[in-house]
């Protein structure tokens, strides 16, 4: 029943064998009755406020980042998902960030049509035990759990009929054929492609104690990590492992990664790079520690896909009690900063997860509820070409947020340019403000 969702957690989270045991562990957990079983994962989820994002996985094929890591933990149980990560002996991050991308798959494949189950069904133990190894057997594989009865009937036929043809081998004069020139046989052999993987990084401060993994191109760029992170935390205070492969890219985010370290020290903070993807989770932080590490990595990898951010548009959408108005979401949402490319209307990806939070918290909207887009610039530049540029990135917030499952119909686009300045645009400061995506309710 999950095979595909293995082997993608397998490869997406460079999990290896302990993609199947975590999606095992994670399934018996939901059915665990000592957790309350199905239920008693979703009542989790309502008690920690998301249950609203909860009901929008049953019975559906939910996308990625619908879910994210300090999410997982409150809903699922940090308990729970503490318990995972001592069991397989892997960082309390990557059962999370994991979690987070793997449980709402889960939800919607154990919930077909809508059907919430009652408990474990008849089925459950074939769901993880598809083959068996073989009597004997001590490789890394498996093989079918019933062997084919008729092995020797056509083993020892063949056995026989090799021999023969050896023995009339031996009786034939051998011909002598000159062997091809090595050169010329290795010329028509295309070089096989070399596969890179991606440069990973995983960070996790328990208690000023730090265990960190990760795979690096070069033994250099390890050391200079390495030093970095005693020199920071201290060497007593490290551990864990960064491996090296010549086939690894290059880390793009080591530079920046390195300079950041000494304002990266909040107890509770996980992070982890993969390739040019970083996840964070600072659900374990206080609350201001968040938002200030949070904006810091930010700004350091604007150009990455990142996910687990929490600034005050999160705070205050997570926050959302059932049965909010139009106005509460619209006060949520105007928290948010919405980036784009310079002079374009491309949303950064650093912004796709914060449009993906507000996606989600629009599809629980009140019924009838439309909502403006609205776009505006500071004045730099002609006040035509950012009335244009304003519509077109208002345009393009509403086609992601459409394409995130918004419905189209709720949402309205309109570009004011520099027509409505939120701060003076005598400074650098109020020309950021300035440059702002903006939330209304409409009528």
């Amino acid at each position: 029943m999950f095979e595909s969702l293995i082997r993608e957690a397998a490869s997406r989270f460079h999990l290896g064998d302990n993609a199947g045991r975590l999606v095992r562990q994670l399934v018996d957990d939901i059915f665990d009755p000592a957790n309350g079983g199905f239920a008693g994962l979703q009542k989790r989820f309502t008690d920690a406020g998301l249950d609203g994002l909860f009901s929008s996985w049953i019975g559906t094929t939910p996308g990625d980042n619908v879910l994210q890591p300090d999410q997982f933990s409150a809903g699922f149980g940090q308990n729970l998902a503490g318990g995972i990560a001592s069991k397989l002996g892997i960082p309390a991050a990557a059962v999370n960030m994991a979690g987070a991308w793997l449980l709402p798959k889960i939800v919607g494949q154990l919930t077909p049509g809508g059907s919430i189950p009652s408990s474990r069904p008849a089925d459950y133990d074939r769901w993880f035990d598809t083959t068996t190894p073989a009597a004997g057997y001590s490789g890394g594989g498996t093989v079918p759990a019933k062997a084919s009865g008729g092995f020797w009937k056509w083993l020892i036929p063949l056995i026989l009929l090799l021999v023969a043809f050896l023995l009339f081998r031996s009786c034939k004069k051998e011909e002598v054929v000159a062997p091809a020139p090595v050169e010329s046989v290795a010329s028509t052999q295309p070089a096989a492609p070399v596969v890179q993987a991606n440069p990973r990084f995983g960070f996790d401060n328990t208690d000023g104690k730090i265990t960190v993994s990760g795979q690096l191109a070069s033994e250099a760029d390890k050391t200079r990590l390495w030093d970095a992170l005693k020199a920071n935390f201290g060497e007593g205070n490290l551990a864990g492992n960064i491996t090296v492969d010549q086939a690894t890219l290059p880390a793009g985010w080591l530079d920046k990664l390195i300079a950041a370290l000494p304002e990266l020290k909040a107890k509770g903070l996980q992070f982890g790079f993969d390739g040019d993807k970083l996840s964070i989770d600072t659900s374990g932080m206080a609350e201001a520690d968040r938002f200030t590490v949070s904006d810091k990595l930010r700004s350091l990898f604007g150009g990455f896909e990142i996910s687990g951010l929490w600034d005050r548009a999160a705070a205050a959408l997570s926050g959302l009690k059932a049965g909010f108005s139009g106005d509460d979401l619209v006060k949520a949402l105007n928290l948010m900063n919405i980036y784009f490319d310079t002079g374009s209307a491309t949303i950064t990806r650093d912004s796709l997860e914060t449009l993906t939070s507000a996606a989600n918290a629009m599809k629980q909207a009140p019924a009838g509820t439309k909502i403006e887009v609205g776009g505006h610039t500071d004045n730099t530049g002609d006040a035509a070409a950012n009335v244009t540029l304003s519509q077109q990135r208002a345009d393009a917030v509403v086609a992601k947020l459409a394409e995130l499952g918004v419905a189209a119909d709720t949402l309205s686009a309109k570009g004011y340019g520099q027509e409505k300045p939120r701060a003076s645009n005598d400074t650098e400061q109020g020309r950021a403000q300035n440059r702002r995506i903006e939330f209304a309710v409409t009528k």
